[in-house]
Order: C-alpha cells, then structure tokens, then sequence
C-alpha cells in the first residue's frame, strides 16, 4: 500500500479542500469584487507580450521588489515575492522550523498555519482567542514562555474573525518571543496598521503581506514578505527557483504602478459599515466588529442558514465541523447589489 510510505506526520492528514459550487453571489473567499484597474486592462496585451512566456521569469522578482519595497518604505533587500502567501508561509517552515519544533499560532485563525507546521512536523500550540474573538496576549505571552516555539504567527486583522492586535501588544509579543514571529497582514490595507517600520528593530520579525485582497490579485497568486535581509536571504535558500511566473509578475507591477486602491478600500469599508448595519437589524444571530473585507456572522443553526442561502444563489463560508465556528458564517463584502440581496435573503430566512 502507497500510505505505508507516506510520512508519519501527514498520515490521516485532511488536505484543504476548495469546493467548486455554482451560485450567482460568491461570497465565500475574501476576494474583492473589482476587476483590474483600467489603465492595466487596457495594456493587457502588451503586458502580457513583454511578460516574454517562452523565457522562464525572473527568479527573485526584480522589478516587482522594487515596487513593493516603495509601498513598503523599504528596500528590495528587505522584499520576498512568493507565489501567494500561503506559498511563503510553507517557505517559512522550510526554512526555520524542523521536526518536533514547537509553532505557536491563534484559533480560530487561518487554516494554512495549522496545515504547513503539521507538514514539517512541528508540534502545533493553539491559543483560543476570548469569547469575543478578541486575542488573548497574555496567554500568548505564558504560551511562548512555557514552550519557547520557534515560531509564532499572529494573522492581523484575523481571519476569519476580523478582529485586530493592537501594536503596543505586538511589540509585547516580539519583546518575549526568542523565534520567529510572523505577523500576516494580508488584510492590511482595510485596516491600515501595520508594523512593517519595527523590521528594523525586531531582527525576526517576518510581515506577510498579499495582492490578493484589496488589490484583486486573487487569482494571480501574488504575495510578500517584508523582512530584514537576512531573513529574506533564508527565505531565498529554500524557495523554487521560478516561484513566481512572469504574467503575474507583470500584471501585478502594472496595477501597483496605477497607485494605491484607496478609493476601492474605502468602497469596501462603507459596505462593510451598510452590511453591519443591516443585519443588526434583522436579530435572530450575532455579528462581530470587523477590520477586513469580511464580517463573522453566528447563527443558532448556521448550516440551515448556509444551505438556505445556497438555494438562493448566496455562496460564503461555513466551518461545519469546526469544534469553535460550527454555528459561524463568514460572509465577503461585496458590491452593493450583493449586500443588499445577502441581507434581504437573511430575512427571509430568519424572520
């Protein structure tokens, strides 16, 4: 039998499974609902031509580096491109942790944490957030004090919960923390703190940071690291030589290149605000305060309201199984028209 030689440390492993689902609302991802900026639309075959796809792409993502590290207010020293963050933190564990370290991460929080320290083989430390989904630093403190982990990953603003780590309890952390602390901002430009300055200071500090999100890259798989040279040295000892392919390099340095997308964050944030208000006023479930492009949702049977929703073309995310967000849904902002229909399908279902 195959599974005979496969690794103790992935054997009865539960992969991340994405479900391929038909609706006329999707949701479900974190995505954003705005498409390429027009200026790159309309250069999209010149960009496409100089990407230059019968050549491989540029190994470490020169061009792209020097823009990200402008965003930044850093230098291209200090940048790590990855094909998405999930990419990164997988390179991360391949870089600091081995068998039997200890990683040290929030739940609920994103899932990959969990999945990429099971692969390498670490031993996983869970600290639950409070019942208000808010972190628990002190807890988190005593964890790295017991265990002294090789790594710490602190999702900021969290997902799926939308709630934040204030700076001042950041530096707490990295004071303490004698690893490596990552800090996954992947939803940073809806909240607009950020502690990519403190690199400089904290020498293993790592910054996640995505083109996923607010930028709409999604299905580009862009992602960075911001960290000092050193560490991004280590990243680079153990990253595939090609990681990156060269229309999405390209594609993203051109949207970089037409600015910030602060009139779409902003866009988001509004019906971020129009969504809250609307389903605290339908009653018959609980919604939590939120610094990304997403609100957490709990219901007193959230897979009758999911499987209700799906009737109705609404697509977002359900945790059945989880043993904390099993009555939780987490819903994506969307355009207004979406919102408005999301909100008008809950009240059907509940009142």
């Amino acid at each position: 039998m195959i599974y005979d030689l496969i690794r103790d440390e992935i054997k009865g492993f539960k992969n991340y499974e994405v479900p391929t689902i038909e609706c006329m609302y999707k949701m479900d991802a974190n995505e954003t609902p705005f498409g390429l900026p027009e200026a790159t639309m309309n250069n999209l075959q010149e960009i496409v031509k100089s990407a230059n796809v019968n050549r491989y792409p540029d190994p470490v993502s020169l061009k792209l580096r020097d823009k990200l590290a402008e965003y930044c207010g850093t230098t291209r020293e200090n940048i790590f491109v990855g094909n998405g963050s999930d990419e990164i933190i997988h390179i991360l564990m391949n870089a600091f942790v081995s068998k039997n370290d200890c990683v040290v991460y929030p739940v609920p929080s994103f899932s990959m944490y969990k999945v990429y320290s099971q692969i390498a083989g670490a031993k996983n430390v869970e600290v639950a957030l409070k019942d208000d989904y808010s972190y628990n630093v002190d807890e988190i403190i005593n964890t790295i004090n017991i265990f002294n982990p090789k790594m710490v990953i602190l999702c900021n603003p969290n997902n799926p919960t939308g709630t934040t780590l204030d700076r001042d309890d950041i530096v707490k952390i990295l004071k303490v923390n004698d690893g490596i602390t990552v800090v996954d901002e992947a939803y940073y430009e809806f909240y607009g703190d950020t502690v990519v300055d403190l690199i400089g200071k904290f020498e293993r500090l790592i910054v996640l940071r995505t083109l996923s999100k607010a930028y709409g890259l999604a299905g580009l798989r862009v992602g960075y690291a911001v960290s000092n040279s050193d560490v991004i040295s280590c990243l680079n000892m153990v990253k595939s030589p090609y990681n990156v392919n060269s229309i999405s390099q390209a594609i993203a340095l051109s949207v970089l290149e037409e600015g910030r997308v602060d009139e779409k964050v902003d866009y988001i944030k509004n019906e971020r605000k129009f969504l809250q208000d609307g389903l605290k006023e339908i009653g018959n479930l609980k919604v939590y305060d939120s610094k990304a492009n997403f609100l957490l949702i709990e219901f007193d049977d959230a897979y009758y309201v999911y499987n209700k929703l799906l009737e109705k073309g609404v697509l977002v995310r359900n945790f059945l199984g989880d043993k904390i967000l099993s009555n939780a849904l987490r819903v994506t902002i969307g355009t207004r028209e979406a919102n408005s229909y999301f909100l008008k399908c809950l009240k059907e279902i509940l009142v």
